[in-house]
């Protein structure tokens, strides 16, 4: 080491060199949760807009918990998922198109059913009603078409549901064969 005042002056200390090593560690912990605290940032963004795809998720003042969230999204991705399955054996079986037509107070599903009509048609469609909480108000079923070629529409009006219950109740319909 160079004595004081010599042509390089340098004087080291264990006590400069804790504090440079504390400093790193401080910075390095800030940066740390600085990053932490981006992808909280990040992940809850996802959730709020995962929240937002979901029709049915029960608004109050308090966003719905990342559970409340994650539940409604599974129960979204089944329903889906049996809609799906029904409008493939729709297509397959070459069935009508189903119309469904709302108002503020109801929902009204209309389905063209092939020929020839099964006993017991019109009371397992109002079932697929009931069976997903849908207080039906009138159903009826009339013939469309002559002979072997012909089928029958069923009409059935309810109280007003969500969409996806409507959904549920017309791939429901649609498995009635």
């Amino acid at each position: 080491m160079a004595a004081a005042g010599g042509p390089f002056p340098l004087e080291l200390s264990l006590d400069a060199a804790a504090a440079t090593a504390a400093a790193e560690a401080e910075r390095r912990r800030q940066h740390e949760r600085a990053g932490q605290r981006r992808r909280h940032r990040r992940v809850t963004a996802l959730y709020a807009e995962l929240a937002a795809m979901l029709p049915n998720l029960p608004t109050t003042r308090r966003p719905a918990s990342k559970e409340k969230i994650v539940e409604a999204a599974a129960a979204r991705v089944t329903a889906l998922e049996g809609v799906a399955a029904a409008l493939e054996a729709r297509h397959r079986a070459g069935r009508g198109e189903m119309v469904p037509v709302s108002s503020h107070a109801t929902v009204t599903v209309t389905a063209r059913m092939p020929a020839p009509a099964q006993a017991g048609l019109l009371r397992r469609v109002v079932e697929a009603f009931e069976r997903r909480g849908a207080r039906v108000l009138a159903a009826a079923m009339s013939r469309h078409g002559g002979g072997e070629e012909g089928g029958v529409v069923v009409t059935v009006t309810a109280a007003a549901a969500s969409q996806d219950v409507v959904e549920m109740i017309r791939a429901d319909i649609a498995r009635i064969r």
